[in-house]
Parts: C-alpha cells; sequence; structure tokens
C-alpha cells in the first residue's frame, strides 16, 4: 500500500528515483524475526550496504550477527568502528552505541562512527540518529526501513530522511507486532510505501537493484 504520491509524498519533496548508496533499518520490540525476514531475502549480490539499528541489550549483537549471517545469504556482521561500508555486508549497530555515518573531507569512502553519548537518547543505539545521520550524509540516496517497535524510535529520523529525499518504508500494521514506531512515522507523513513484513525485502530488493 502507498501512503503519499509515489514521486512527491506527503513532506512535499521529490522521492529519489535514481541508486541508493545506503540502507538503513530500525526496529524494537518484535524486531528480531522481522530483521531476519528482510535481510534473509536479499540476494547475495544486493549492491547496497544495509546498516540495521535493533534495540537489544549489550553483549547479544555480536552473537545475533553471527547467527543471522549463517542463515543469510548476504554477510551480517557486528559494526565496527571506522569500518568502511561494503555491498553485500549487513552491519549491526552494537548494543551501547549510537551509530553514526561519517564522510571523508577529501571524498573518500563513508565509514562508521560508533558513539557513546547517552545523555539525548532513551535508546542506544538510537534508530533516530541512524536514521538522521544517513540523511546528511547520504541525502536522498538513503532507504530508510521501519519495522515493528514499540515508542516512536525511528520517526523523526525518518522525516529526515524524507526531507532529504529518500524513500521510506513501514510495516504494516497487520504484521508488526507492535505497531507504535512505524504508525509514529506513519503519522508525521515520514512514509512512502507501508507494507506487510513478507513484502519488504521483495521492495528493498527492487529499490537497491535500480540503476
Amino acid at each position: 500500500m502507498i501512503t503519499n504520491d509515489p514521486l512527491l509524498g506527503s513532506v512535499g519533496v521529490p522521492v529519489w528515483m535514481g541508486t541508493f548508496e545506503i540502507v538503513v533499518v530500525g526496529a524494537s520490540f518484535g524486531g528480531p524475526p522481522a530483521v531476519e525476514r528482510v535481510l534473509s531475502g536479499l540476494p547475495r549480490d544486493f549492491p547496497v550496504p544495509v546498516v540495521v539499528c535493533q534495540h537489544i541489550s549489550p553483549g547479544h549483537t555480536a552473537q545475533w550477527a553471527e547467527l543471522l549471517d549463517g542463515r543469510c545469504v548476504v554477510h551480517v556482521v557486528e559494526a565496527a568502528r571506522n569500518g568502511r561500508l561494503e555491498p553485500g555486508y549487513a552491519y549491526i549497530a552494537p548494543a551501547g552505541r549510537h551509530l553514526r555515518f561519517m564522510r571523508a573531507e577529501d571524498g573518500g569512502p563513508v565509514r562508521i562512527r560508533l558513539d557513546a553519548d547517552f545523555a539525548d537518547s532513551l535508546h542506544v543505539p538510537s534508530i533516530d540518529l541512524m536514521f538522521s545521520s544517513a540523511a546528511q550524509v547520504f541525502g536522498a540516496r538513503t532507504l530508510a526501513v521501519l519495522l515493528t517497535g514499540m515508542g516512536s524510535d525511528g520517526a523523526t529520523g525518518m522525516l529526515s530522511v524524507r526531507r532529504a529525499g529518500g524513500h521510506t518504508i513501514a510495516e504494516s500494521e497487520q504484521t508488526a507486532a507492535a505497531y507504535s514506531m512505524p504508525g509514529a512515522a506513519v503519522g508525521l507523513g515520514a512514509v512512502v510505501d507501508v507494507l506487510p513484513i513478507d513484502r519488504i525485502a521483495s521492495r528493498v530488493a527492487e529499490l537497491g537493484a535500480r540503476t
């Protein structure tokens, strides 16, 4: 289901119709199986790096990434400080650190930045901070996906992506274990596509393959 004009969106900014540089995915309550559903549906040659922010207890992200890596054809790893982003890989934001993106001043590759600044966020890592950073660094070439979760983390970050011209997808109420987070993004007018979980991977694959 398309919630907005697919060429404009409710924020009045045209939706990017070209290639993407990054896919960012946010999830909270009920997120691990939803994230797995999305990542396992991507092809091995998926040409865009994927970065996932899941609210999870510290010490569990590396183990979860290893589990996902065995179940998906894209490679899944825990994100590392100053790590480069490579196509065919999905990076899991480590619990206890905010994940942002940084582009080298000389125009070099974008790298991952991990920070332990806890003061302004209820959740660490914060989906809002990751989405907003992607919008700032990649602009319209950002594809943001917000899955199940309680609260509203990710909604304002997704609005930043839309205002930059990026494409946004939210999980539908019909399949979300908790619709609060995607629903908050829909309420802000930040969502282009609202889709059930079983259609999100194919939509991401379709958009990511666009040239």
